[in-house]
Parts: structure tokens; sequence; C-alpha cells
């Protein structure tokens, strides 16, 4: 016999409104990372996003995209109907979604922080007005850190994008957690790391005050040649300086994140 209990349990769960939607017929060359991120993006702005699961291969590959409510499952769903998803159209249908506790997951934008695998000194601001200037994104940008440079890119007649590069992470960090969907003149802006250019310096923050040069050339030296290193003592920071780009990017790799003096170092 069922207890009362388990019958109300079940009696809820039969009711419970879907939580999520099922996207199916994704795009064949995209990868799983790609197609993550690009999904994230696209329904964050229907509502709460808890996870976006990526499931089974080629031509039956789908993925479950989970919100936080219901109704915000239902706009998303309204939505998708037609969409094209990077350059395919896509299908989509209600699903009940991954229901997760917020002490057992981390929301996408939770993990964009200091020590993401793509986090650089530059942040990429997309879909701006091609009319935008440079000190209108210096204006809108400072408050988060100090700027070293902004790179405007126009594309033809339609829009633009920017690199703006700060002195630090934690800056466009910063940028990304408050300006993510915000508008700047009529255009609502896309937010991102910029990729950093290859170079035989690898840049640090965070770094213990008890570190040395000498340390940093041993630590680093493990990866390939270093001619030298400096530390700025004020701001916590280092230049190490390898003979070659390979070893400098494969040192980058290996030590982003890592515990150095006692200090995750950026």
């Amino acid at each position: 016999m069922m207890s009362s209990k388990s019958s109300t349990a079940e009696t809820q769960s039969s009711e419970r409104k879907p939580l999520g939607i099922c996207v199916m017929g994704l795009p064949l060359r995209s990868s799983d990372t790609s197609l993550r991120d690009g999904l994230f993006h696209e329904y964050k702005k229907h509502g709460k996003v808890t996870s976006v699961q990526v499931l089974g291969q080629g031509e039956e590959r789908y993925s479950v995209v989970s919100f936080r409510k219901p109704e915000d499952a239902a706009k998303a769903l309204e939505a998708s109907q037609d969409k094209m998803f990077f350059g395919k159209k896509i299908k989509v249908m209600a699903h009940e979604g991954v229901e997760v506790e917020d002490n057992e997951f981390r929301p996408p934008e939770a993990e964009c922080d200091e020590y993401h695998p793509k986090a650089t000194r530059t942040l990429f601001v997309g879909n701006l007005e091609k009319e935008i200037t440079t000190q209108e994104l210096r204006d809108r940008f400072k408050s988060f850190g100090e700027i070293i440079d902004i790179d405007i890119k126009r594309q033809g007649a339609v829009s633009a994008y920017a690199f703006v590069q700060y002195a630090d992470i934690t800056s466009v960090v910063k940028s990304l957690r408050k300006m993510e969907g915000e508008h700047i003149g009529a255009n609502k802006i896309k937010l991102g790391f910029g990729k950093s250019m290859p170079t035989n310096c690898v840049w640090l923050d965070n770094l213990s005050e008890s570190v040395t040069e000498k340390l940093l050339c041993q630590q680093f030296g493990r990866y390939g040649e270093v001619s030298h290193a400096v530390i700025d003592r004020c701001k916590g920071r280092a230049l190490i300086y390898f003979t070659s780009m390979d070893t400098a990017q494969y040192a980058v790799n290996e030590m982003r994140s890592r515990i150095l003096k006692k200090k995750r170092i950026q």
C-alpha cells in the first residue's frame, strides 16, 4: 500500500511544470564546449539558467537546458520556434529539466572568475553601434579598473566590436559580471574574455610577498629556458621572459591557478 506521503509526492511530481528545454538538430562541427557556451549565452536572456548538458554523439547529439523557474523554460521554448543556432535550424521541445540545489551547482556565470581557463586581461565587447568611440567605451568601463588600451574593430556598415585591455584580470571579471546584457546606445552588448596574443612573456598577478625573481625562474624554468623575471612589489605582479613563445605558452597552461607560496596565482 502506498503511504499518503509518497502519494502526495507523486502527485506533486506529476503536476510539476517543465524546468527545461531539449534542443535537437545541433550543428555537427561544433564541439560540446562551444555548444554549451553558445546555448548558455543564447538562453540566459530568458531567465536563470542552472545547467546546460550536451548529450549523445553525431546527428543524435542533443542538449538539455535547465532553468530555475518553469515560466522561464516556457519563455525559452516559445522563443525557440523556427530558431537558427550556429547557422543551423534547431528543433526545441519541453523537457523536465534538471532540478539542482544551489549548493550543488555553480551556474555558468559563477564560473566566470580570475581562474577561468580562458581568462585574460582583455575584455571582448561585441554588438556595438558602428559609430561607437573610444571615449564612450572608456567612460562605460573605466569604473571596473585601470584601462591600458581600447581597440575598436568596424564590421562594414552593420556593427562594431572592441577589445578593452585592463591592467589585471580581476577588472575584466568585474566588467563581465556587471555589464553582460547591458545596452550601450541602442545595442545590447555581448561580452567575453578576449584572446591574448602569444608572446615570450608571461604575466602573473596575485603574487605572495615572499616570492623572488630567483624562485620564479626556478618554477617556470621547468617548462623552458627563462631569460629573466621582473617583479612589481607594489602591485604583486611579475613578468617572466622566456626564450621562445612556445615554452611561454606551455608555462601559462601548466601554471594557471597554481598555488605559489600559499597564494593562487593569476
